[in-house]
């Protein structure tokens, strides 16, 4: 029987009233491809439910996650700079926050398979105890954010590792990263110039990763000669 997996997406204004749920096709299709059948996620207050009907969690990319998630404030993000402190607050979703990590918090009491794309990389690195950076680039030396392609460098013996070798060719569109992780938590790849790429838990079914795996396959994968991301969203259904 196929595995059901709950998908998390954007919320946002209804210019007709009310708030507007949405998910890029690309997550679904991924997830079909691998064997599974996606569901979106439509209610907070229903996390529980979800996860108890859903095999699996998928968590999305989008806005940043508030630091107060990861025990710190914009003020300190921003090394007192009321101007950088109000852009990084404009950049996050707390409607969105309070979805995703409810929807974290069941299916991790559940002990059901978790998986992290970019912002979901970043919550799920924060859930577990980790911090994040936002808007990095304006302390990092390189750029992340306009969909560069990059290799980052697998730990041996690591998710990444074991499906495609000690370098993966992959995609980047995130001004926000994992600055460090929480107890518990390996480190499973990093880009040649230092971001966290990927992260797992040391004995349950959570892992993340900073790029888009759902962009490097179909009929026009990015990058273009990069691995099929489809085998990552495999392994997923596997441990479901």
């Amino acid at each position: 029987m196929s595995k059901i997996i709950l998908v998390t997406g954007m919320i946002g204004s209804n210019p007709r009233g009310g708030q507007m749920l949405s998910v890029n096709t690309a997550y679904m299709q991924a997830i079909t491809a691998a064997g599974g059948v996606p569901v979106m996620m439509g209610m907070t207050k229903l996390a529980e439910e979800y996860a108890k009907i859903a095999d699996g969690l998928l968590i999305t990319g989008g806005e940043s996650v508030h630091p107060a998630r990861f025990g710190m404030t914009f003020d300190e993000l921003a090394d007192g700079d009321p101007t950088i402190a109000h852009n990084l607050k404009a950049g996050c979703n707390t409607t969105r926050d309070e979805m995703e990590f409810a929807a974290f918090e069941a299916f991790y009491k559940a002990g059901k398979p978790i998986m992290g794309i970019c912002r979901g990389h970043q919550l799920v690195n924060a859930a577990l105890g980790g911090k994040n950076m936002l808007n990095f680039p304006r302390k990092h030396r390189f750029e992340h954010s306009e969909g560069i392609q990059h290799e980052i460098l697998t730990e041996p013996g690591s998710i990444l590792d074991k499906l495609y070798g000690p370098k993966v060719l992959v995609n980047s569109f995130h001004r926000d990263c994992a600055q460090s992780a929480g107890e518990h938590v390996i480190v499973g790849a990093r880009s040649t110039d230092g971001i966290i790429e990927e992260i797992e838990h040391e004995t349950l079914p959570i892992f993340s990763v900073q790029f888009h795996p759902e962009r490097m396959r179909g009929e026009a994968p990015n990058p273009t000669f990069g691995p099929d991301g489809t085998k990552l969203f495999e392994y997923f259904i596997s441990l479901c």
